[in-house]
């Protein structure tokens, strides 16, 4: 003796709930600038927790040694650049600042002329052959970042499947 069980199935609230889903893939536009919203926040949070996306905690600069504050935000330019840039199958999360891939990657500075001169943090002004600036991590994915488009993604298809948009 078998058992079965009969479900009844509305085809057309189905097939309407698949047409959305499609849709969804084939305009990736409103998925793509929630992740970028997203990932544009947590990049600025970086400001704040001085960690880079990998957990690595970035070198603090001298003022903020000295003042006990965040690295990299003394005049937030930075920090307030990062956007988000949405195209038909990407996004882009970054800082259009000349400086910025300076601090994501390090660099060292090293002077055309005799030396390089500027004034440190609390006045002291010096002359050096060069500077070497650390790498301070601020663009990339993190652990949770990744979880959070999954999320997105997810929440984007599951509202298109019952009829939301």
């Amino acid at each position: 003796m078998s058992l079965a069980y009969t479900l009844t199935i509305d085809h057309a609230d189905v097939l309407a709930g698949l047409r959305r889903m499609r849709q969804v893939g084939e305009d990736l536009r409103p998925v793509l600038s929630d992740i970028g919203s997203e990932l544009e926040g947590s990049t600025v949070k970086r400001f704040v927790t001085n960690v880079a996306p990998d957990g690595t905690p970035w070198k603090a600069s001298l003022r903020a040694e000295k003042t006990g504050t965040p690295t990299l935000v003394l005049s937030a330019h930075l920090r307030d650049s990062i956007h988000h840039l949405v195209e038909a199958n990407a996004v882009e999360v970054g800082s259009n600042l000349i400086y910025a891939k300076v601090h994501q990657t390090g660099a060292v500075i090293s002077a055309h002329g005799e030396a390089l001169a500027f004034t440190l943090y609390g006045g002291q002004f010096v002359t050096v052959r060069s500077v070497t600036l650390p790498k301070r991590e601020y663009l990339g994915m993190s652990v949770n970042d990744n979880q959070a488009v999954v999320e997105i993604v997810g929440d984007h298809w599951a509202r298109a499947a019952v009829g939301g948009a």
